[in-house]
């Protein structure tokens, strides 16, 4: 079997892996069989020549250093020796060279290109490129995150030919196909990466919808079929096509439809609300919303609310979620139970943490 494999990859002349393998070990080669003809022909006028020095002395001689250290005598050493690896030398050198000049221009262009398998783990896949500066501004913000910050993130769709400049920049990787496939996402290795955004492909495009459905879709199979977690977010454009998103069983749904409506009302109500919501909502200053499971079940909420005014942490706690259900503000006497999630304003995500280990202990 082992040789079989061996065999298989060596007949592979397309790759250049195997390519730069046969020109070393042709290199190698060539520097032992030169060294010994040396070694040969010079070995009877000088006694104190090895072999060892012989083989040195075609590796020299192979990459034109020619230190002059050692060099040919005799009539045989110089003409049937020392001419061939001038010439085979330099030449098998060049074509090595050029071999992997090569692989590293085919490398960088398939990456840029988006066909090279993705190796990366604890990565951020984002699903569709709708523009630029939507993707930009998402970078921004998960960078603002501890959490977030040094993970790098894949970009997958197919409505690109190559990643434009300002996401090489950031370090940005891309695959390039429809996010949809099963095999795409595995080229993105999706079953190693930390979570998926899924974006519509086009901004503001209803009929986008679908396809956000069919990718939340694919992943929540991958997911149920590997016993893996995959966390998802994807981006509605059209509210009513929310159910419809709900059955791909995505752990966040944002929908972007009349989210401006309600804010021009808002501000025009209450001025300098819309200032206030989006300092809540960005990771880059501040503090933010953040959700976490409540893992003390059977305590009051005020008493809760007033072990957060009392820690030392910068903590506040604004609510609840019980059965899919947001409650802000929830009544005093709440009592809360298993399966809650608590909606607190902080921040950082740890610093909750830090309060239920030690204050709601």
């Amino acid at each position: 079997m082992l040789f079989r494999l061996l065999r298989r990859f060596w007949a592979n002349t397309d790759h250049s892996g195997v390519k730069i393998l046969k020109a070393l070990l042709g290199v190698g080669l060539l520097n032992i069989l030169f060294g010994m003809g040396y070694y040969y022909f010079e070995h009877p006028v000088r006694p104190e020549l090895n072999l060892l020095d012989s083989i040195w002395w075609a590796a020299v001689t192979m990459t034109t250093v020619g230190y002059g250290d050692i060099s040919p005598t005799s009539l045989q050493g110089r003409f049937l020796v020392a001419y061939p690896c001038f010439l085979f030398g330099v030449g098998l050198l060049g074509y090595l060279v050029a071999i992997i000049t090569e692989a590293v221009i085919d490398r960088i262009t398939r990456k840029r290109k988006g066909t090279m398998k993705i190796t990366l783990k604890n990565h951020i896949l984002i699903c569709n490129c709708p523009g630029t500066d939507k993707i930009l501004k998402i970078l921004d913000e998960l960078e603002g995150d501890p959490e977030t910050r040094d993970k790098p993130v894949v970009i997958i769709c197919d409505n690109i030919q190559e990643l434009p400049e300002p996401l090489r920049n950031r370090q940005v990787q891309f695959v390039k196909g429809h996010p949809y496939l099963e095999t795409t996402l595995h080229q993105a290795n999706v079953l190693e990466c930390a979570g998926v955004f899924i974006l519509p492909l086009v901004v503001g495009d209803p009929d986008s919808d679908a396809r956000t459905y069919a990718i939340g879709s694919i992943i929540e199979l991958i997911q149920n079929e590997t016993g893996k977690p995959i966390k998802t977010v994807a981006e509605l454009v059209n509210s009513q096509n929310l159910r419809m998103l709900q059955r791909a069983n995505t752990d966040g749904i944002i929908v972007s439809q009349g989210i401006n409506e309600s804010m021009i009302v808002q501000e025009f109500l209450h001025p300098g609300i819309h200032s206030t919501l989006q300092q809540l909502i960005t990771s880059r200053e501040g503090s933010q919303l953040y959700v976490h499971k409540a893992t003390k079940p059977g305590k009051n909420f005020r008493d809760l609310q007033i072990a957060t005014l009392n820690h030392p942490d910068d903590i506040q706690l604004i609510g609840l979620i019980r059965d899919g259900k947001h409650n802000l503000n929830p009544p005093k006497t709440t009592t809360v139970q298993p399966g809650d999630s608590l909606i607190f304003l902080s921040g950082e995500s740890k610093d909750f943490t830090t309060f239920e280990e030690g204050v709601a202990s």
